[in-house]
């Protein structure tokens, strides 16, 4: 089941339960689908400064986007429930293959958060003045939910062999992080 078919409020009971998921990855992935939304919304009220056809590039390029990060979300409740149901059942250390899969699903969910945060870098002076605000907001969210899912990239990857596999996620996982500081503060210090 999707985490998508149940209210907001319904979602907030689950992440304060004791249950194991959703957790992190989830709700980072959720606050970047929500600040993807904003951004599209953004779009939509920009259409008449904006020319019609970046405007109908950027929306089906943010409406894709929105559809891979709801993805994320879910695939995060799969793979991490799986992990902490296998590790509750007493199974002798962790499973190499889940660890790896929960981390590069961490990671892969953190890019698309970049693309997001490039996306609103891309828009935000095609927009309306007024709007610019949101723009930057969504950026913000998407940049949070982003070093989150970078957290957990940390955490998880502690539950893997070293190996040259482990080395260069933990090397791209920086490279993103770096690309999406530069990006956001070119984003709030105006240089649009």
């Amino acid at each position: 089941m999707s985490l998508w078919s149940c209210t907001l409020d319904s979602f907030c009971e689950q992440v304060a339960s004791p249950a194991p998921v959703p957790s992190c990855g989830a709700t980072a992935c959720v606050t970047a689908s929500l600040a993807l939304a904003l951004l599209r919304m953004v779009i939509r009220k920009s259409f008449d400064q904006i020319d019609a056809d970046s405007e109908v590039d950027i929306a089906v390029r943010v409406e894709q986007l929105l559809t891979v990060m709801k993805a994320h979300a879910d695939n995060d409740m799969r793979t991490f429930g799986a992990f902490i149901e296998k590790s509750a059942s007493g199974s002798s250390g962790h499973n190499h293959q889940q660890a790896l899969d929960i981390t590069l699903g961490s990671l892969a969910a953190a890019r698309s958060c970049y693309e997001g945060i490039a996306l609103a870098q891309g828009a935000v002076s095609n927009v309306k003045r007024e709007l610019q605000c949101d723009v930057l907001s969504s950026a913000l969210m998407m940049h949070a939910s982003l070093s989150a899912l970078l957290i957990n990239v940390d955490a998880d990857a502690a539950n893997l062999p070293a190996s040259s596999q482990t080395n260069e996620m933990m090397r791209a996982r920086a490279n993103l992080q770096s690309q999406a500081d530069e990006v956001l503060t070119r984003l709030r210090c105006g240089g649009w």
